[in-house]
């Protein structure tokens, strides 16, 4: 059905929480059709920019494997068994396939550090660049401050980075490197700014801040890859709303795409969720079961109403008035199952928030990696 609207070019495919495979498999199938009917190219996770590299480098050509990358986007929900069956499947997919033809998987967030810092060092050579002692130091910092999220530490290499970013762009704009690799490096010098920008402000801030340098990063694999590839993104429905009170990722996307960005929710009534924990740095599964819907929530409502798996498409149709109106949605973060972390709804105003819907009445949990 998104199809029929060709000027389609961003799928903001959304979950209730990070932690039930149902939502995987899912937008997974999506992409696989979309890539094989409709022209798509890129698959887009909520994982850092910088960090996912590792994981197009393997689907390119090979390099690493699909759990490795997985490990080192460095969030436990990613280490699951339904990315690792798509990432094969995007690798097998481009098999003997030149390179204009093959599918990338990229990263849009930028709440990381690890793999900019790293990515780096490995490419000194390749553009006759060697850090001073204050600049590795500068380094160390930046991993420190992923570990630590300590704001006067990032307000404190805020100047340092900047100087040292102008430095290295005018390395990499001279070396004899194609323009993929330049546009990639100074993509990975921009995410450690927006890292740092982001932890250094307090929460609300950050998750402006966040969210708009989230959407700036889809605009960054635009300049890469081409003003026209389509993108499927992946995030929690809280990234990928519109809604304008909300500010996030999907509100700057429909701010500067228009129709060319769909955003689709996913509701569900029931069912299990693989939560998880960490535990003296040792990541912990834990497997949760959410009850049925509350009565007047809309998992209640499409379940009495329709009372099975369902798109609703609200684009350009006609919708009921209580799709206007605030509306209590599953919204399970990310820490759920965590000590103080139990939320399980948030207040929608549908129409406003997304272009439609995928309701699953009951839902399986996402398989531990």
């Amino acid at each position: 059905a998104l199809i029929k609207n060709h000027d389609v070019q961003l799928i903001g495919f959304g979950e209730a929480s990070h932690g039930q495979g149902s939502f995987f498999k899912h937008k997974i199938n999506s992409f696989k059709w979309l890539v094989e009917n409709a022209g798509y190219k890129i698959f887009a996770l909520e994982a850092g920019f910088s960090e996912a590299l590792k994981i197009n480098q393997y689907v390119l050509y090979g390099e690493g494997s699909a759990k490795e990358g997985l490990k080192y986007l460095n969030y436990g929900v990613w280490q699951i068994e339904e990315f690792v069956e798509l990432i094969e499947w995007m690798r097998e997919y481009n098999k003997e396939k030149p390179l204009v033809e093959c599918v990338k998987f990229y990263g849009f967030d930028c709440q990381m550090s690890k793999g900019g810092v790293e990515y780096l060092k490995s490419i000194q050579g390749l553009i006759d660049y060697n850090f001073d002692h204050s600049e590795l130091e500068l380094l160390d910092d930046l991993l420190e401050l992923q570990s630590t999220r300590d704001k006067r530490l990032a307000k404190s290499i805020t100047s340092r980075l900047s100087a040292i970013v102008i430095k290295i762009e005018k390395k990499i704009l001279k070396s004899n490197k194609d323009e993929a690799f330049k546009k990639n490096s100074l993509t990975v010098l921009k995410n450690l700014q927006y890292f740092c920008d982001t932890e250094s402000n307090n929460e609300r801030d950050n998750d402006f801040n966040r969210s708009k340098y989230m959407a700036e990063n889809i605009g960054n694999i635009l300049e890469i890859e081409g003003k026209e590839v389509k993108i499927a993104l992946s995030a929690h429905n809280g990234h990928i709303t519109t809604f304008y009170k909300q500010i996030e990722t999907g509100y700057w996307l429909k701010q500067k795409y228009g129709s060319r960005y769909y955003a689709l929710g996913y509701e569900f009534n029931q069912g299990e969720i693989l939560g998880f924990d960490i535990i003296d740095d040792e990541l912990v599964f834990r497997d949760l079961i959410i009850g049925p819907s509350k009565n007047g929530t809309l998992g209640f409502l499409i379940s009495t109403s329709v009372g099975q798996d369902c798109f609703i498409d609200f684009a350009g149709k006609k919708i009921p008035e209580w799709f206007s109106q605030k509306q209590l949605c599953s919204d399970i973060l990310g820490c759920y199952g965590q000590v103080g972390c139990s939320q399980r709804y948030t207040n929608v105003i549908l129409a406003k928030s997304y272009d439609g819907i995928i309701y699953i009445d009951e839902t399986e949990a996402a398989n531990r990696m």
